[in-house]
């Protein structure tokens, strides 16, 4: 049975006892209790201790209990101790967390702010413990639970446990019954995330989530781009007068993917995301997500094209700058589905503080690196009158 995995993430000395008792809490309610003092804790023997835990966090943890007392804890090479560095894997990770901090710490935590340089040795053993407690609250935006004994995290969990069963049901009937089978297939987490939340601009959200997992799937091509590596010929100039007809060839060749590029922008992008008060059409938003990585992918095998054409010594140069007529609209369109996510991100996050009439532009401009057309141009006049071309 694949039961879901809580990690109970603290120092272990001095709430040894409270971590036992929410051990078996977690046990006897038919989960799997995830402790670095218990024998079930998986390990990995060519790992340290602090590698280990941040690992099992990673990989393995569904749920994460962070309980802070009065001991920050080891610190390790990055400036934060080990239940800091737990935490934030988690939150990176997107997992659910649930925080318990000792009452007699959060009291304390109002003196530290108005006198951070007082002395707080009686009460903690260091006080970037009420640094990460404010992180944990102000930055993080993370609920957290006072608790004077393990009896409270044990009642709050038994209630929190409840909402977050009774929340999946609902993204489970959702995800069953509202979400067509096409996107369960061919989407990622986040996007169907999205979908399933459907908050304030959430097509909006679903097109820029959307153009982003297309994008970085080009990634490797595009470091192929940046390393310059190249592959088997595909073309071959033996004569000077071919010269001429081979460049045409590859102009007009990237002006058309380019040209395929702008009308997937201009033209089949607006009219599959609705104005306001209009619903989008999330499959025409899917195509064209991948229609547009399709045609990034086509202008970098294109650039890589040119550059491994086989040609003669003299005209390496006019190859080599051919080539980068598309370098700068490469980088643009790999930038821009990152910047609208971030306009997007950024507008949706405004909208929750009540703004209004917010307006999102984003401009999507494929433009030669400015000289690079004149280079060109100079280096095959001289070599047309060189060779009488």
């Amino acid at each position: 049975m694949d039961n879901i995995n809580i990690f109970v993430s603290s120092t272990c000395f001095d709430l040894s006892q409270i971590r036992t008792d929410i051990s078996e809490f977690i046990k006897n309610s038919g989960h799997n209790p995830i402790l670095s003092e218990f024998e079930n804790f998986p390990i990995s023997p060519e790992l340290n201790t602090i590698e280990n835990c941040i690992k099992i966090v990673k990989e393995n943890a569904d749920i994460l209990v962070l309980i802070v007392g009065s001991r920050y804890g080891s610190i390790i090479e990055n400036g934060k101790s080990i239940t800091n560095n737990e935490f934030l894997v988690a939150k990176q990770k997107g997992i659910p967390i649930f925080c318990f901090i000792d009452k007699t710490i959060l009291n304390a935590l109002l003196f530290w702010r108005n006198n951070k340089d007082g002395n707080f040795s009686n009460i903690v053993d260091n006080i970037q413990i009420f640094e990460f407690i404010d992180d944990i609250r102000n930055n993080s935006k993370i609920w957290t639970f006072p608790f004077e004994k393990a009896q409270d995290i044990i009642s709050t969990l038994k209630i929190q446990l409840s909402y977050l069963f009774k929340n999946s049901l609902k993204v489970r009937k959702i995800f069953n019954e509202d979400i067509p089978e096409f996107f369960k297939l061919n989407l990622s987490d986040k996007a169907l995330k999205i979908l399933i939340r459907k908050e304030d601009l959430y097509e909006h959200l679903f097109l820029a989530q959307i153009l982003v997992d297309e994008i970085q799937k080009k990634e490797f091509l595009k470091n192929d781009i940046e390393y310059s590596i190249l592959t088997e010929p595909k073309h071959f100039i033996v004569e000077y007068r071919e010269i001429p007809n081979w460049v045409n060839e590859r102009t007009s060749s990237i002006l058309n993917l380019i040209s395929s590029l702008k009308n997937i922008v201009n033209v089949a992008l607006p009219k599959y995301l609705g104005e306001p008060g209009i619903p989008s059409d999330l499959k025409g938003l899917f195509y064209v997500s991948i229609k547009y990585a399709e045609l990034y992918e086509q202008i970098l095998n294109w650039i890589i094209l040119t550059r491994s054409a086989k040609i003669e010594e003299d005209f390496e140069e006019a190859r080599t700058v051919l080539a980068e007529f598309a370098i700068k609209p490469a980088k643009e369109i790999w930038n821009f589905p990152f910047e609208i996510q971030q306009q997007i991100n950024d507008a949706n996050e405004r909208i929750k503080i009540g703004e209004q009439n917010i307006l999102i532009k984003s401009t999507l401009t494929l433009e030669i690196e400015e000289g690079v057309e004149k280079k060109f141009n100079e280096i095959m006049n001289k070599l047309s009158v060189y060779y009488n071309l």
